[in-house]
């Protein structure tokens, strides 16, 4: 997710690759149905050509659940009609209609179509126009443009119908979402207290914990959170119904791009947790019930922030942790093997650089500019998925905490 706020970008790139989302409310159906209506009788009244089904076709495809994606969908089908129309009407005009003369008009079509920058209804637009044209065969050159001309006619219907009185941004199915991703974020992290040393045998080299296939999981929720928030996000767009959700669209994203920060460090954590717990010859100066104790308190503070924001609650659950984990340091740097020390070492670093992040709360988007890349760089490793390598960071911040960084730093 970039930093930029998408609120902000309203430019004709983004209209051209509008998708197609669905017709997910019952008022989406009686607006779809009434404008695709009013586009039939129009173009029976208005329209020069044999058959004015373009124009509610058009009407049918184009209206959305926002005035920016229905104008997007429009300029889509509009460009792709007319170019397929034009070069279609050219063609029959000198080539005849055989078997292999359909077959490079499609294939020359669907090359052009796939070298636009539009979404998928547009491309398909230019090979659909197309077989219209060859099936109807040679004809009058103003007859093929009122083809167009139909198409223009239902695109203005669709944006009026939804300009006209648009619906509400999709507000209540972005924070649904991103609740559900907080909420899934937690268990995750309370997976991974609970599951470590509680096998009765060690695990074998090919056997993950199970917090490892919630891990996986985790990125198909955090790709249907961002799906939500963006259409929450487009929905608002020349919305004027939307006056009044700016503060709650930002509030969205920034929550999203907090949640995303966490998850990410979270599942590189939970790989090191996987190499180091319940492995044969394997024995973590960290002991499991203290490392369980730790993702216990980090998920109670992802929890509490997510829920009422950084308050003194939130920094009342921080700063006990962040005691336990100065103190698990200690433990652990006491401990006599240095090469077991290093692992446990590392991770508690991972862990104090999860509490900051999740101390610190939902920032403006430009604000988190200012951190280090660290939180987003990837990691080596197929099994690790969107991990992050965080062992510089993490290192550092073990000196620190056990008073040998340099103060000036």
């Amino acid at each position: 997710m970039t930093s930029t706020s998408g609120a902000a970008e309203i430019g004709l790139s983004a209209a051209l690759q509008t998708r197609a989302r669905g017709i997910d409310t019952f008022g989406m159906v009686v607006r779809i149905s009434l404008a695709t209506t009013v586009s039939y009788l129009l173009a029976r009244a208005v329209s020069g050509s044999a058959l004015s089904v373009f124009a509610p076709i058009t009407t049918l495809f184009v209206v959305q659940s926002s005035p920016f994606s229905t104008l997007g969908m429009t300029a889509q089908r509009v460009i792709g009609t007319g170019l397929g129309v034009a070069v279609a009407t050219l063609y029959v005009s000198f080539v005849p209609v055989t078997g292999w003369s359909v077959f490079l008009a499609l294939l020359a079509s669907l090359l052009v179509a796939r070298a636009l920058p539009v979404g998928l209804v547009g491309q398909l637009q230019i090979p659909v126009a197309t077989v219209f044209v060859l099936a109807l065969g040679p004809g009058d050159l103003s007859v093929d443009m009122w083809r167009v001309a139909d198409v223009a006619l239902g695109g203005l219907v669709g944006v009026a119908a939804v300009f006209a009185f648009p619906p509400r941004p999709r507000l209540g199915q972005a924070r649904a979402a991103v609740s559900a991703y907080a909420a899934e974020l937690t268990a995750f992290l309370r997976e991974m207290a609970h599951e470590p040393g509680t096998h009765p045998s060690p695990l074998t080299a090919g056997t993950r914990h199970a917090f490892i296939g919630t891990s996986r999981r985790l990125r198909s929720t955090a790709a249907t959170t961002r799906d939500s928030v963006a259409h929450a996000l487009e929905s608002a767009r020349l919305n004027v119904r939307a006056r009044g959700a700016q503060a709650e669209l930002d509030a969205l994203e920034r929550e999203l791009h907090w949640l995303t920060r966490i998850a990410i460090q979270s599942r590189g954590l939970s790989g090191a947790v996987d190499r180091l717990y319940d492995r044969d010859g394997v024995v973590p100066a960290l002991p499991a019930h203290l490392l369980g104790g730790l993702m216990s308190a980090l998920a109670d503070l992802v929890d509490t922030v997510a829920v009422d924001g950084v308050d003194e609650d939130a920094h009342a659950v921080s700063d006990a942790m962040a005691d336990d984990v100065r103190a698990a340091v200690e433990l652990t740097a006491g401990s006599g093997d240095v090469v077991e020390a290093l692992g446990s070492l590392s991770l508690l670093g991972r862990i104090e650089q999860l509490r900051d992040i999740a101390i610190g709360g939902a920032l403006p988007l430009d604000a988190v500019e200012a951190f280090p890349d660290e939180d987003l760089a990837p990691v080596g490793g197929p099994d690790d998925g969107d991990a992050v390598d965080s062992s510089a960071p993490a290192i550092e911040r073990i000196r620190r905490l056990l008073g040998s960084a340099d103060p000036r730093s």
